[in-house]
């Protein structure tokens, strides 16, 4: 799933601009996920909270995602805009009467393909993969080619995963789905232009995978061909990455670090509630680790390693009297009369000079301090909970930017709050 967010964010910056070769700047300051990547992570929710995969609990999700995210790169496709923030003026196609409600609007537009990758690693039989892809694309893209081209990338993920060769890969798509995947990229390349119907877009996609070396070749021929480079390289990426299985570490810091939290969490818990979790090598997330497998803070932190840093509350004043704070001074180097900042083997975040508004900044400056420090490793006590009198319900919440930075380990009970 990752894979696809990728390809997504990688293609982001060519959609409108298209390149028309593989040797191009990867991941830059100005590539973004955009609502391809917030569909796929809308549909990875979907399938962990509804074991009946049903339309009303798919439609929930992806309203709920498309009104937090209502503006990203790119900005959602005209009639998916609609079917989401004005469903008031659907018209039901079969009748020709406005439905006043959302209804399935008979597209065969890429959005159904683009954000299926989820459905590809969920279940253990290629007939149930096909059959929830099927339900998923249904909900706008009711077509029988908006479908084929969900069940077509959803199925190609499932072979990916379960060890199928390219050629078989290649020889069933081919023959369930009638796609023709016998043109080389080389020569798409050269005549390829803007699609956004599944059937357009695809065929190429597949053949982008077929054709690659690894997981980075695969997206580069993908945005290579042009058109809707990133839904091309969003789905190219989702089958490379399970057939690859791997994706260089350095290309997934780099995705990650542009994603919002809860989509890092999402996918936390959908690599333990499917297949994806078998992916070897294990760490398919970069800095998305596993909850089972996610350090906590200690309770009672009397040493550090080399390189840790233990993280407390303090006050502007610097006076350390109690708590975790008094525990920086014996132990780890804390300055008495410095309220903030790294002082000895210690990071001091003041939290007894007001509310939570007050107290957010010196978090946000104490993230940023650890995105710029990678190479220390920053122990998070309960700040404010103690002495300050907050509740972790409401300095948790403050956190949320730092679970996506490896170096950072907070409180279980952060973590379940921010969850």
């Amino acid at each position: 799933m990752l894979g696809a967010i990728i390809g997504d964010i990688v293609g982001s910056i060519y959609e409108f601009d298209n390149i028309k070769k593989k040797d191009f700047p990867f991941i830059t300051d100005k590539s973004s996920y955009t609502d391809d990547s917030i569909m796929t992570i809308a549909v990875a929710e979907w399938l962990l909270t509804d074991n009946e995969h049903t339309h009303e609990a798919l439609e929930n999700v992806m309203v709920r995602y498309a009104d937090k995210y209502k503006f990203p790169m790119g900005g959602y496709g005209g009639g998916f805009a609609q079917w989401l923030f004005r469903p008031e003026r659907l018209i039901d196609y079969k009748t020709g009467e406005i439905a006043g409600k959302r209804v399935p609007y008979n597209s065969w537009g890429n959005g159904s393909a683009m954000r299926i990758s989820a459905v590809g690693w969920k279940f253990r039989t290629l007939e149930d993969t096909e059959k929830v892809a099927a339900i998923s694309a249904s909900i706008t893209h009711d077509h029988p080619e908006g479908i084929k081209g969900a069940q077509a990338t959803a199925a190609a993920i499932f072979l990916a995963r379960t060890g199928r060769t390219k050629q078989e890969i290649k020889d069933y798509i081919e023959t369930r789905f009638g796609y023709d995947l016998s043109v080389h990229t080389d020569e798409l390349r050269k005549t390829y232009g803007w699609e956004d119907s599944c059937q357009g877009t695809v065929p190429p996609a597949i053949r982008a995978f077929l054709d690659s070396t690894d997981f980075e070749d695969a997206v580069r021929i993908a945005v290579s061909l042009g058109g809707d480079s990133d839904t091309l390289a969003c789905i190219t990426g989702g089958i490379a990455e399970a057939y690859y299985q791997h994706i260089p570490d350095t290309i997934q810091r780099q995705a990650v670090e542009k994603l919002p939290a809860e989509f890092l969490i999402v996918m936390d818990y959908f690599k333990q509630g499917s297949f994806y979790q078998q992916m070897s090598p294990r760490e398919v997330m970069g800095r998305a680790d596993s909850a089972v497998e996610r350090r906590y803070t200690p309770e009672h932190i009397k040493e550090l390693k080399e390189g840790e840093v233990f993280v407390f509350g303090s006050n502007l004043d610097g006076a350390h009297g109690g708590g975790a704070a008094a525990a920086a001074v014996r132990y780890f180097g804390a300055v008495w009369g410095q309220g903030v900042g790294m002082q000895g083997q210690s990071y001091a975040i003041p939290t007894m000079h007001g509310g939570v508004d007050v107290i957010k900044p010196y978090v946000d400056e104490f993230i940023q301090y650890a995105k710029e420090h990678p190479e220390l490793t920053f122990l998070v006590t309960r700040i404010g909970c103690g002495i300050a009198g907050f509740r972790d319900a409401e300095i948790a919440p403050l956190f949320a930017p730092s679970l996506n930075l490896e170096n950072v380990i907070l409180p279980k009970s952060f973590v379940e709050n921010i969850i």
